[in-house]
């Protein structure tokens, strides 16, 4: 035990070291006017900082690239650091960024920017439990896929590690059999797979939390599958 535990120390001070060569290197290339190859090594790195939940690091990667006179640029920049908040569970602070970020975006008619923004949103209402605000903004989505969308790295990020926490949750309400612990991550997990159109995984988390909804006599949460179904469909 004593030896894994060391190995894991290892691997995170490796980590940890690795990160920090990164950040002196990111300083350095700020010197140069490659704006494109700036933005892309930010928006890299604060998502590798937010892997290892270093997020007023990302946060302040972030900030030394936000008074950029291009739009665009800000706009990007303005999403991924209401991402870092929003992962820092800070989420009326990453609400305000999204608010500044899903207006540039109009502003410089980027739909697929937009649709990003619109996407963690409504998850992020979906987390506080308002439900219907957050179906409304996810039905205006176009869905549009931005997965592969280097500029909203942190944004898929987090949701990848949104799913693993809540996949973790129900596999400890699967382990304590108590289905209101299972049912409570699974029914989160439905909107995160909508945004990331998961089909597979969507259909099957909304059918099993319907299941356990009837079997614990959870209205409001069936009244909102019904809801999701015919959005869905």
């Amino acid at each position: 035990m004593k030896e894994k535990s060391k190995s894991s120390q290892q691997m995170k001070n490796n980590a940890d070291m690795d990160l920090s060569q990164r950040l002196e290197a990111f300083e350095t290339l700020q010197l140069k006017d490659d704006a494109a190859e700036v933005l892309k090594q930010a928006l890299q790195l604060a998502n590798d900082c937010q892997q290892v939940r270093k997020y007023d690091t990302a946060i302040a990667v972030l900030n030394k690239i936000l008074l950029s006179q291009d739009a665009s640029q800000n706009a990007v920049v303005q999403m991924a650091l209401g991402v870092a908040y929003w992962e820092k569970a800070q989420l009326q602070k990453a609400l305000n960024y999204f608010e500044e970020a899903l207006t540039l975006f109009k502003e410089t008619h980027d739909e697929v920017g937009e649709a990003a923004i619109l996407s963690i949103v409504g998850v992020t209402f979906w987390r506080k439990c308002d439900w219907n605000k957050a179906l409304d903004i996810l039905r205006s989505t176009s869905r549009k896929n931005y997965n592969a969308d280097h500029r909203f790295i942190s944004l898929y990020g987090a949701f990848d590690r949104g799913i693993a926490a809540l996949q973790n949750r129900v596999r400890m309400g699967r382990e304590l059999q108590k289905p209101l612990k299972i049912l409570q991550p699974l029914f989160a997990l439905c909107a995160l797979y909508w945004v990331m159109q998961n089909e597979d995984q969507f259909r099957a988390c909304l059918d099993e939390s319907t299941r356990l909804a009837e079997q614990l006599g959870e209205a409001d949460i069936l009244r909102v599958v019904k809801d999701l179904q015919i959005m869905a469909n």
